[in-house]
């Protein structure tokens, strides 16, 4: 199978190893496109012969690329890859309903999302939807072993946007009553570096209904994960388990009450820690989801029939 994908050159959240798996199973043209290629995709195919593909695949900026419906709709055997598109669906987003707006007008094209309860919105909707969670570079990212864990409780990441609003008054409060230190990082090596200090990770994912990539990053390098349960069935979509290799919260008090069991029990929520970066090696690594996007992207495209365009509507 010969698949073109185009990727968005640049990105915060770097999956580049995700494709070059990828490449292990078909044969693979990749491609990283910049804001302005992004923004006119028409100029972009302008010298390509679609027909030497039976696949293309897009991993784009969705702000770029939601207006370009009528090119992507000439694009055979089309597959989106979205890591966004919980913000379709949540309450005031500005994206609230334009994923949807986007699909419609692309009814045969195929879509794969990172979180499990978005994939049934979708599928709702009448999208060919299939799931594959956000996952983590295994060659960058992993337990060294090797530094003293000295931050007891620890979270990473940004807390400014308006979507992590509530992230932030989460994680603030807890930081009022707990040793809870918020970072952020400045060089990319910083990032596993810091991870493997953490005892326990401190995830705070409210109102997404999806697992961000952090993570699954940070049960990599061997942090305890401490995370905000998302609920209808995405815990049970990826194989997390309260207890065995994560622990799970609703709100501030649980959140605390689960910090002084760690307090008090050493021993064991080691053994969870351990058995969460077993597991996360075993299912969100980039070459295990590469192989489940082989599988998605394999199975045969069944074209939508669509209704003959008005006689005035020909001239």
């Amino acid at each position: 199978m010969r698949v073109l994908l185009l990727s968005s050159a640049g990105k915060a959240l770097d999956n580049s190893p995700m494709w070059r798996a990828l490449g292990n199973d078909v044969e693979l043209e990749l491609h990283f496109l910049d804001k302005a290629q992004q923004r006119d995709l028409k100029g972009w195919f302008r010298n390509i012969e679609i027909g030497r593909y039976d696949r293309i695949v897009l991993d784009l900026m969705f702000k770029y690329i939601h207006k370009q419906s009528r090119l992507l709709g000439t694009l055979p055997n089309l597959v989106l890859y979205e890591e966004d598109a919980y913000l379709n669906f949540m309450p005031g987003s500005k994206w609230l309903g334009v994923f949807s707006a986007l699909y419609r007008k692309l009814p045969e094209a195929r879509l794969i999302t990172t979180g499990a309860w978005v994939a049934r919105r979708f599928a709702a909707e009448q999208v060919d939807a299939h799931f594959v969670p956000k996952g983590f570079d295994a060659q960058r990212l992993n337990d060294r072993g090797s530094a003293e864990r000295d931050i007891f409780l620890g979270f990473i990441g940004r807390l400014g946007s308006s979507v992590y609003a509530r992230r932030q008054e989460l994680l603030t409060s807890l930081a009022a009553v707990e040793p809870l230190q918020l970072m952020r990082t400045q060089r990319p090596d910083e990032y596993p570096e810091l991870l493997n200090r953490i005892r326990c990770f401190v995830s705070a994912d409210i109102g997404l209904k999806e697992y961000m990539a952090k993570n699954f990053e940070a049960m990599a390098c061997g942090c305890l994960l401490i995370a905000k349960r998302q609920g209808d069935g995405e815990e049970h979509a990826l194989g997390l388990c309260d207890g065995e290799n994560v622990l799970l919260y609703d709100g501030l008090a649980e959140l605390r009450q689960k910090i002084e069991w760690v307090r008090q029990n050493p021993a064991a929520s080691l053994d969870i820690a351990v058995a969460g970066r077993e597991w996360v090696f075993a299912n969100n690594e980039y070459a295990r989801l590469a192989k489940r996007i082989e599988t998605i992207i394999s199975r045969p495209f069944v074209t939508v029939p669509r209704a003959p365009r008005p006689w005035w509507k020909m001239w």
